[in-house]
This record gives C-alpha cells, structure tokens and sequence, in this order.
C-alpha cells in the first residue's frame, strides 16, 4: 500500500520541475474558468452574507473579487471558493463529479494576495492543487459519491492544502501534515444539492486547506497515516478504495488533470446531454407554444433522476438540480444560461407548466453524456433530437474560444471596460503573471 508520505514527497518534487506544456495550458483553462465563475456570482445576496459574517468574526487582510470590503485570509479563500462553485458553472472532472478549481483557486488567490509568488509557483500551485484532489478523488470513486458525499467538498479541502503548501514553499514534512490535518476536515453531503450549502462546502475547502498549510508550516504534526490507516479518511468516507493513484511513479507521468472538462450549461452536468438536444431542437423548429404540447419524454441516463430528478424548482439554486428545468428553458428559449437558471426564469407560468409536461425516462441505453428529447404535441405529431456526447465532455471538450465566450459573458457586465484583458491575463498565469496581478486588474478603477 503507497502512504501519504510518498505521495506527499512527489508533489513537492513536481511543484520544483518544469510542467508540460499540456498541463500549463489546461491549468490556465482551468484557473481563468473558476475565477470567470466566481467574479459572475460575485455580487450574490449569498456572497454578502459570507462578507458580512467574515467582517464581524475575521480580520481585514484583503479584498477579493472587486469588492471594496476586506476580509482576512481565511474568509476571503471561502468567498472565493465559495463564489466560484456558486451557479454551478465550474469545471468538472466526469469520472469523479469533483470540480476542483473551486476549492484550489480560492485558497491560492487568497494567499496568494499577501505575499510575493513566484509566477512558475502560482501555476505549480494551481496544477498540483487539482491533480492531488482528482487523485484521492480517484481512489474512493465510484463508493464514496454514492454513500452521499459531496465530493468537491471531501477532496477539495486537499486540494486547497496541497495548493497552499507550494505557495508557502513546504517541504515533504510539511507537506505530508498539511494533507493530514485537511483530511481531518473534509465535509459536504449530497443532501444539499439545491441550497447555497453545496457551493459553501468549497469554500469550506478553500479555507480549510489554508488553514491546514498553514498549521503543517508553524509544526504541527501527527505520526500517524491519517488518509490510509485503518480507521482514516479513506475507510470512514467509503467502502472501496485504493492508494494506486498515489503512487509517485505514475503522479507525474500521467496527468489526470488533462481529463478535467468545462461546463457549457450552468446546472448539474448529468443534465447537459438533454439540455443541449432541447436547445438544438429550438433552434431547428422554433419557439413552441407549451399548451400544444401534450408531453415531452427524455431519455437519459438513470443519474439524471439519481442527482436531478426533482419535478419542482421554485428558485435558480433549485432550478440548477432539475433536469427538467433545464429540458423546458432549453426548448422554449434556445439557451440555457445564468437568465434561464434565474428565481424569475423559475417562476414564469409558461416554463413551469412544460416542466409538468416533461418526463424523465431513465435507461442504460444513454451513457452519461447521451440523452433523447422528443416533443409530443397534442395533435399527434413530434419533434426528437438526439445527443451522442454532450458538448463540454471530454469528447467534445469545449475549445478555448468557447471557455473565452463564456468568462466574457460572465464578467463583462461587472468590469465593462477589462473583461477582454482580464481573460488574456488569467490564461498567462506563470508567464510572469500571478493572482495579485490579475486581482490588481479586477480592482483597477
């Protein structure tokens, strides 16, 4: 069995060396990805509430996302991450459902604010930070997600510690602490999928993955395997695992961060192969009208009801978890972005009544990134698209055009005037650019 030290001890020497240009360039569409997510739900009633508790518990260290208020070093990695998992719009790593950049990106930026980083370190950071979590991520999946856990939450927080320990320049020691005490401080269940608690257990992450660097640096330390002993991390949290992802001769030489993939719809991603056959079949036919619509059956894969099978969504939050939310914006507008996932979008009488109309027809004929929509009207005739692999899988990976589009749509209403130079600078990430020179650009007035 390969313990935590080894592993530890690999992350550290890979943070030192020169990364591929294939992993550079998928961490930069990673980063600029999570910080366009974040700066989007940055003015949030959710996001204030997390402001306003950080003021009064926290001290005044920085201010993230534009913001004029500042916070200390911890509450600020929990906004970030916080806001960045926040619409559900992050990246996503299919074969385990984490989003890692969420939880990474919030504990790097924040840190990365109060002390000078070498560029080549921010990316390292930023990398490694995500291939760790995909990897304990790895080596619990499928168990661990179907016992209930929110797996963004569970393995972000390692994440976040192992992203923060390359900022801080921590030895294999100190490494190897740094991830013990975070997987002492794993948290998020399944249950609050539709709440703004899912998005909290990455900022949760962030933050506590700071913290966890930061205690393993000042010496505190444990002797013991806390991720692999037996009463540990992995056996607590599920019933099959495995350290082969740990092991140092294959960390380095296969990157399993070059697997993560972006989302195109705003929502749960077991949802997007019919929310894309949905807005194809508007933009073949046209508007519909819903009451000439007798029903509207979508094959998918069983996950789709496992994870977003709920047949009401009375707010955007809600609105993200219902598949057939997704399904009824997608036919009757063409799109399905931030408006369609809105309280308003939720609430018109004209998309809940095809919601109702809509039935979700689960078999294992759809793979995970398959779906049929077929539209029965009332006067006996339809209209069917099918998808074979979902646009943003890996697969059809969105390009870099597409991820530009989409952080220009989520930003550019916040910063009018930089949202075009903010993209060019997030993807240059480690070429003499670090999070503080991108968030001097975000606060520039």
């Amino acid at each position: 069995m390969i313990g935590l030290e080894e592993f530890a001890a690999r992350i550290v020497e890979l943070a030192g060396a020169p990364l591929p240009d294939s992993v550079i360039h998928e961490t930069r569409r990673c980063f600029s990805n999570v910080l366009g997510t974040a700066l989007g739900a940055s003015r949030s009633r959710e996001i204030d509430a997390l402001y306003r508790t950080g003021s009064v518990l926290g001290g005044a260290e920085i201010s993230v996302l534009g913001r004029d208020e500042r916070l200390d070093r911890y509450f600020g990695a929990s906004v970030l991450g916080f806001a960045a998992h926040f619409d559900d719009f992050d990246d996503t790593h299919l074969e385990t459902v984490i989003h890692p950049g969420a939880a990474t990106m919030g504990a790097l930026y924040a840190l990365g604010l109060l002390f000078d980083v070498a560029p080549e370190r921010a990316l390292a950071g930023m990398a490694l930070g995500v291939e760790a979590q995909l990897r304990i991520g790895l080596a619990m999946t499928p168990s661990h997600y179907d016992l209930g856990w929110h797996i963004t939450g569970t393995c972000g927080v390692i994440g976040a510690a192992v992203g923060a320990g390359i900022l801080l320049g921590l030895d294999a020691h100190q490494m190897t602490q740094a991830m013990q005490i975070a997987a002492t401080m794993s948290l998020g269940q399944r249950e609050a999928f539709g709440t703004p608690i899912k998005p909290f257990h990455a900022g949760k992450a962030a933050a506590n993955g700071l913290l966890s660097a930061g205690l393993a640096q000042r010496g505190l330390s444990d002797g013991r395997d806390l991720l692999t002993d037996e009463h540990g991390y992995f056996a607590l949290l599920s019933d099959s695992w495995t350290t082969d992802w740990m092991d140092p001769g294959d960390l380095g030489r296969r990157w399993v961060i070059l697997d993560n993939t972006y989302k195109p719809f705003p929502c749960g991603i077991v949802a997007h192969p019919a929310i894309e056959a949905a807005t194809k079949l508007h933009l073949e036919f046209g508007a519909l009208d819903p009451t000439e619509v007798e029903r509207v059956s979508v094959g998918c894969n069983p996950l789709v009801v496992e994870l977003m099978g709920r047949r009401v969504a009375t707010t955007g939050l809600e609105a993200r978890f219902c598949a057939i939310h997704g399904v009824a914006v997608g036919l009757l507008t063409g799109r399905a972005g931030i408006a369609e996932f809105s309280d308003a979008m939720s609430a018109d009488p004209m998309v809940a009544l095809l919601r109702d109309r809509t039935i979700l027809e689960p078999d294992d004929h759809h793979t995970r990134q398959a779906a049929t929509v077929t539209v029965h009207f009332i006067d006996g005739s339809t209209r069917t698209h099918r998808v074979a692999e979902a646009e943003g899988s890996k697969e059809r990976p969105l390009s870099d055009a597409q991820l530009r589009a989409k952080f220009l749509a989520l930003t550019s209403e916040i910063l009018p005037d930089r949202a075009e130079r903010l993209w060019e600078l997030s993807m240059r990430l480690g070429d003499r650019v670090t999070f503080a020179d991108i968030d001097a650009l975000v606060r520039s007035r």
